[in-house]
């Protein structure tokens, strides 16, 4: 077995928060969000209405994908499927989140800001209320196709040297039946996930969402 997909390779490293440190679907109406929420659970925060204000043109996958987000995981249970736009590290503003959160029918839940200078953290994330940062190592993000399946892998990377076809294959991680579509470094971060679009039982900045199936 080559090591970069094992059995459940479609669903590498769990989310990156869990890895890295250490079924209600809501619809998408406010009347019927807030009747849904637990006044516990931070959904109704002015941070929370804040980024769901600006990432309304972000409630599905497909709008996403035509602003720069890749999809870099399969679902995950009890948290949603990743998409990361590569070019939002450092985020200036609520409106340009780094990852996103996706549910089983593509709707967003949540969203992820990610800085690789502490000093650019914004205003609206630096309030003592927004806890539960976490740290990221740097990795390796790319998606293989291997007969006809797409898989979403992640690996450690701790060198510069550029994750092409044949690094990949040199390091075996990845078979030679396989078609690199897309590969990224990513760099070390300081991040915090906000479920801003659906509520989490556990807390607005927490990792696993039982609502999630």
């Amino acid at each position: 077995m080559w090591a970069g997909l094992p059995a459940v390779a479609n669903k590498p490293f769990a989310p990156v928060k869990r890895l890295f440190a250490a079924t209600l679907f809501v619809a998408y109406c406010c009347a019927a969000a807030s009747a849904l929420a637990d006044p516990t659970d931070g959904y109704d925060t002015p941070l929370a209405q804040s980024v769901r204000a600006a990432t309304e043109r972000y409630r599905l996958a497909v709008w996403a994908e035509q602003d720069g987000y890749v999809q870099t995981t399969d679902y995950i249970a009890a948290f949603g499927t990743m998409y990361t736009n590569h070019q939002r590290f450092n985020p200036k503003q609520l409106s340009t989140p780094t990852m996103l959160v996706f549910d089983l029918a593509g709707r967003l839940v949540a969203c992820g800001y990610q800085f690789t200078d502490a000093s650019t953290v914004f205003p609206a994330l630096t309030s003592p209320d927004v806890h539960g940062w976490y740290n990221i190592a740097k990795h390796v993000h790319y998606n293989i196709v291997q007969k006809g399946r797409t898989y979403y892998v992640q690996q450690p990377w701790n060198t510069d040297e550029q994750p092409t076809s044949a690094v990949l294959l040199q390091r075996k991680l990845m078979p030679p039946d396989a078609t690199l579509i897309f590969a990224f470094i990513h760099p070390a971060a300081r991040a915090v996930l906000i479920w801003a679009w659906t509520p989490n039982p556990n807390g607005l900045f927490e990792n696993d969402n039982p609502s999630m199936p």
